[in-house]
């Protein structure tokens, strides 16, 4: 079976964890006996100048087999789609040499939704599945579905409530929006979604429920045989793992941890390992700023930065209790995984796809999103308790394999029947 996978960006290009996803199924694919896999990756140009090349619109990935990126010049980040014809024209080209059985879709965000059209006039029969990595059909605010002018997760995705959060574009705007992704998703096979909470979402804004199949985001374990995990003395450290942007909630975080401190006298430390900082606005970072200021000496904040699947597991290990305190309906979490891989209980909001995968006092503990006095609350219930540290690190159990998730998604493909056809 020949095998395109067919994503936003290579994790070589940026990091993130949609790209990662996409590269560990094409390995697991490239490493199945009865698959020819190709991966091909969009990237935007203009700020990745390195990987074009004039008068050629895809190109290898140096040192690699098989894996190829796609400069696109000019994308419309509302309606999704690539207004290069060249880029386009040379996509077709490479469709009918490759001639894939199967095409896995990781994103339209500088894929462009034109390209699933183009796919099903170039090849009719190919089997297309679709892996919705987060909210963008539905939510133009970066995919979030958070209401920021309102501070709460949005539950109306209706184009009238889309122009709350963007009063310079009308309600026709919007409607003319998702009816071009409508569209497009009408001439996909099938959907792959990480989350029951995201399946339920992408339902009630009017995918049908029997073409989304829920397959856990696979993992790749580090950690090592016969791992004992250990805790500090004071079981009072707590890690955030992940981008330092406003939606992924570090300011509730460091507001829970004051008021601790400031409860207790007792030393509370905080770890933050964040990339992307020039990315969160300036009143977010002033917040962050608002927050530290006086605080007391007993609240101890090291700024790490950012870090790597590489060395995650190590880094994850130097701290006892992880925090997710997005403020966002995540998608899925995949630094929950990476927490659970070292065996560190995790307190994350209860959001999105977190809610369906933490079980509380069995592998950490929710709390109600933004909510700075929950989560001290809780951090106040952890700081110090050994019985409680063990009896978690002992009883969570292991994620599913990137391997696991290939041989479902290959259980997906062998269930697709006849491939839609174009409209």
């Amino acid at each position: 079976m020949k095998f395109l996978t067919l994503s936003l960006y290579h994790p070589r290009v940026m990091k993130g964890g949609a790209q990662y996803v996409a590269k560990d199924l094409h390995d697991a694919a490239a490493a199945d006996a009865d698959i020819d896999a190709v991966m091909l990756a969009a990237i935007d140009g203009r700020m990745f100048p390195q990987y074009s090349k004039t008068g050629s619109s895809i190109t290898a990935l140096p040192d690699t087999d098989a894996e190829f990126l796609m400069p696109g010049q000019r994308f419309d980040d509302f309606f999704h789609r690539i207004y290069d014809p060249r880029r386009n024209k040379a996509l077709k080209h490479f469709l009918e040499d490759h001639r894939p059985d199967v095409i896995h879709m990781h994103h339209s965000l500088w894929v462009g939704l034109e390209v699933i059209d183009l796919i099903r006039q170039t090849l009719p029969d190919v089997k297309l599945i679709y892996t919705l990595h987060e909210y963008l059909p539905i939510c133009h605010r970066q995919g979030q579905l958070y209401r920021y002018h309102e501070g709460g997760i949005c539950q109306d995705t209706r184009p009238d409530q889309c122009v709350g959060c963007f009063p310079d574009r009308d309600v026709d705007e919007f409607i003319l929006r998702r009816r071009g992704f409508r569209r497009a998703f009408a001439m996909v096979d099938q959907f792959v979604a990480p989350s029951q909470y995201l399946k339920d979402r992408y339902v009630d804004w009017g995918l049908p429920a029997d073409k989304i199949t829920v397959i856990a985001n696979g993992h790749h374990r580090r950690r090592p045989e016969n791992f004992v995990p250990s805790h500090s003395p004071e079981l009072n450290v707590f890690g955030f793992f992940g981008q330092f942007v406003d939606a992924k909630g570090i300011d509730v975080g460091l507001k829970a941890a004051r008021r601790v401190a400031e409860a207790t006298g007792r030393e509370v430390e905080i770890k933050v390992f964040g990339g992307n900082k020039e990315y969160a606005t300036a009143d977010y970072l002033a917040k962050i700023e608002a927050v530290l200021d006086d605080a007391p000496e007993e609240l101890i904040v090291t700024e790490v930065g950012s870090y790597s699947r590489d060395n995650v597991f190590e880094l994850m290990s130097s701290v006892d209790w992880v925090l997710t305190p997005s403020i966002w309906p995540e998608t899925f979490g995949l630094v929950v995984s990476e927490a659970w891989d070292a065996r560190r209980p995790v307190l994350a909001s209860r959001a999105g796809g977190l809610s369906d995968r933490i079980v509380d006092g069995v592998n950490g503990f929710s709390f109600l999103p933004g909510s700075d006095t929950e989560l001290a609350q809780l951090m106040e219930t952890c700081i110090g308790n050994a019985e409680l540290w063990q009896k978690m690190a002992r009883g969570m159990g292991d994620e599913i394999t990137v391997t696991q998730a290939w041989e479902a998604h290959k259980a997906v493909i062998a269930g697709i029947g006849t491939a839609v056809p174009a409209e």
